[in-house]
């Protein structure tokens, strides 16, 4: 039996071709060896390419005054025995180089202000959408990319990379990405919710290592207590409505309508009448603008508005 599966196998290969490859002393038989290899399967030409970009990405170890790097660039290439690869001492370098880089890479903080959205560019090409009153933490170092959301909303748009796991950290949830256009939603009081809208994400809780897959089309949601909700079905455009500035409700309780629209204006909703509660209401709204919205309560709902510096009490008429 084996512990790797072909893909990390055909990865390895591909590392230690790409490590033989970059000595100066490489000789021509090895060349055509690795000519062979290559065209032997289009997952080894594969593999190779994601070898290639993931030291693309490195420019700042290339450049780095490292001796144990200079002196792996000018090592004899490795011998094969028994079909198996030895490592050079470039991948040794490449992986002491990794290893500093992986404890002093820098945490970068971002957040928004109420009402405000932000997009982000991380570099290693994935995007950020960052929603109200959000605030979360990146690091990208050349092994792994984790991101901690510390509280809101926001949409990630990942850039895939076998070698370097996307990991999103939010309360007692963690989400691996794989290959994903994904929303997160995470509040102390209520939970954290994600939403699959692009390939699938595996979702693991507190300290467990068996993880749960969730695919496109679905969201699941884990309660401020840590208890799961079961998967729902789910459309892109409401869960994507707020990254075009827009609420859209569809027969929401009002109750539900109020405590959305406090996340984006710096006031509170009171209702004096709790029967209100369970009124509900279906449309498209402008999050930044509340008058409009206002008016559209009074007219679709039996409501009155009365508005003040900073609560607005919605009546039952």
């Amino acid at each position: 039996m084996t512990d790797t599966t072909p893909a990390q196998r055909h990865l390895k290969q591909a590392t230690t071709w790409f490590v033989a490859l970059q000595s100066s002393r490489v000789d021509p038989e090895q060349r055509r060896q690795f000519e062979r290899w290559l065209a032997a399967s289009p997952l080894h030409r594969q593999a190779f390419s994601e070898v290639e970009q993931v030291w693309g990405n490195l420019d700042a170890l290339k450049s780095a005054d490292l001796p144990e790097l200079e002196q792996a660039r000018t090592a004899r290439p490795p011998r094969w025995r028994h079909g198996r690869p030895l490592l050079s001492g470039l991948l040794l370098a490449v992986t002491l180089a990794a290893a500093r880089q992986e404890f002093s890479a820098p945490t970068t903080s971002y957040q928004t202000g109420i009402g405000e959205r932000r997009e982000i560019a991380l570099a290693d090409g994935s995007r950020l959408q960052l929603n109200t009153a959000t605030r979360l933490r990146a690091r990208v170092t050349w092994l792994r990319r984790e991101i901690e959301l510390e509280q809101g909303e926001a949409v990630f748009d990942v850039a895939h990379e076998r070698l370097r796991p996307f990991r999103v950290h939010a309360g007692k949830l963690q989400i691996s990405d794989i290959g994903t256009l994904f929303n997160v939603r995470h509040q102390d009081a209520g939970g954290t919710s994600v939403s699959v809208l692009e390939g699938e994400v595996e979702l693991r809780v507190g300290r467990s290592w068996l993880g749960e897959i969730l695919s496109a089309g679905f969201r699941r949601r884990l309660d401020a207590e840590g208890r799961w909700h079961g998967p729902e079905k789910i459309d892109a455009e409401p869960v994507l409505a707020w990254t075009r500035g827009q609420l859209l409700f569809n027969h929401t309780p009002l109750a539900e309508v109020t405590k959305e629209l406090e996340r984006y204006h710096n006031l509170h909703f009171v209702l004096a009448d709790p029967s209100l509660a369970q009124q509900t209401l279906s449309g498209r709204f402008d999050a930044g603008d509340l008058q409009p919205f206002l008016q559209a309560l009074q007219s679709m709902l039996p409501v009155r508005v009365q508005r003040g510096k900073d609560t607005i009490v919605l009546h039952k008429r």
